[in-house]
């Protein structure tokens, strides 16, 4: 009869064991392929905390720490009705090969613990197949096998009254595309930059959340229908999801290097045009207290560099950030650095500076790095493909300008 007190698992690994090893015990590498939010302290009795979004999380404690070669600790999973014990061995093979035999033990032959069971069975089932592709392929599956329709969401509550009304839809919720990937379902459907979302599948759309909710819940392939406004003009439009599409080659250092600082360069260039002409004044001022600046802007994006140097900085050394790569900025914040930097001048200047300071920290990156394919893809796409985001809020800085001039004109 099979033994119900424990379970088996192995995974072969065309990957190096000092990696896998690291996937088990560094909070990043734990983030990479098998939870969302990790803590631990590499000892002998120090602590590991693992979380996921959808609400589960187990603890423990390390007992055993063989580098590249072994490792256990304690587990306590959600609802669990008592500890139990996980032992991961690395056996060598042929070729670069590495063999992972996970037991998981403790369980106890009755039905109280039949839940906490099924809940390990998965956890590492799918886990160690999201390893093995994170290691060989930096691909994370929970990414790349989402269902995606290609167009970056923003929130319509962002707007205030008088903008949400300028773009003439006849509802005051949604969501807003702000920008469509080419090659994905929303652009071969014809969804456009600006169009207004409120209902996939007959289900209203009313935050960004709620949209990436109901999309999940689809497998990557599936059609879906999506219910959107183009002003007054009531559009609906059949969607092909599919998996995220094939990624660039990984290039090194140097090279990414170029490549972020090209994306920086046309920022800037979009930038400098669209402030040409603009005094500090104008600048400075805001139509009312929920609305940003053009300086506070500026600030704001100067601060979202810094925020995205430090957390580089913490991806390379293997310490997992807790905070939001690009978390919101305080009013007292924005203008607590303002006043270092008070005009547009200042403003412009520093934000140079520190776009070079990104761009360097990417060419002294050491090529070695790039062994961690999962980490080394992330950086890209925080450096790169997450910077689409920022074509929304060039857009809103000229419309702000014009409606600057347009009530400073009439005081």
């Amino acid at each position: 009869m099979p033994d119900d007190s424990k379970l088996l698992f192995e995974q072969v690994i065309d990957g190096p064991a000092e990696l896998i090893y690291r996937a088990f015990t560094s909070p990043v590498g734990l983030q990479e392929w098998f939870c969302d939010v990790s803590v631990t302290n590499l000892t002998i009795g120090g602590w590991i905390y693992l979380a996921w979004d959808q609400g589960y999380f187990a603890c423990g404690k390390f007992t055993g720490l063989n580098p590249g070669k072994a490792l256990s600790f304690t587990w306590m999973g959600t609802d669990d009705p008592g500890w139990t014990q996980v032992e991961v061995a690395i056996v060598p093979l042929q070729n670069n090969l590495n063999k992972i035999v996970l037991r998981h033990s403790g369980f106890d032959k009755n039905e109280i613990w039949d839940k906490a069971r099924a809940n390990a069975s998965r956890c590492w089932e799918s886990g160690l197949e999201n390893l093995k592709s994170i290691i060989v392929e930096g691909k994370d599956l929970r990414i790349f096998n989402r269902p995606l329709i290609g167009f970056f969401p923003y929130a319509f509550d962002n707007y205030s009254d008088s903008e949400k009304k300028k773009f003439g839809f006849p509802v005051d919720y949604g969501v807003m595309v702000s920008n469509v990937l080419p090659n994905y379902g929303a652009d071969k459907a014809g969804i456009r930059s600006g169009d207004l979302i409120v209902s996939v599948e007959g289900k209203k759309v009313d935050r960004v959340k709620t949209l990436l909710n109901i999309i999940n819940d689809f497998n990557a392939g599936a059609q879906i229908t999506i219910e959107a406004y183009r002003g007054s003009e009531k559009l609906m439009f059949l969607v092909d999801t599919t998996t995220q599409l094939a990624q660039t080659s990984p290039v090194p250092p140097e090279e990414l290097a170029k490549e972020i600082q090209t994306d920086r360069a046309r920022l800037l260039d979009s930038l400098e045009k669209i402030l040409a002409d603009v005094t500090d004044a104008e600048a400075s001022y805001s139509p009312d207290s929920e609305k940003w600046s053009i300086k506070e802007t500026l600030v704001h994006f100067i601060l979202h560099e810094r925020n995205l140097q430090t957390w580089i900085n913490d991806l390379v050394y293997d310490t997992a950030c807790l905070c939001d790569v690009n978390p919101n900025h305080a009013l007292f914040r924005i203008r607590a650095t303002l006043t270092s930097y008070p005009t547009l001048d200042d403003l412009m200047a520093e934000l140079r500076r520190t776009y070079k300071e990104t761009v360097a920290s990417i060419a002294f990156l050491e090529p070695a790095f790039m062994q961690r394919k999962a980490s080394y893809g992330r950086l890209r796409f925080e450096l790169l493909d997450k910077y689409y985001g920022y074509r929304e809020h060039i857009r809103r800085m000229t419309e702000m300008i014009l409606l600057v001039r347009r009530q400073m004109s009439k005081s």
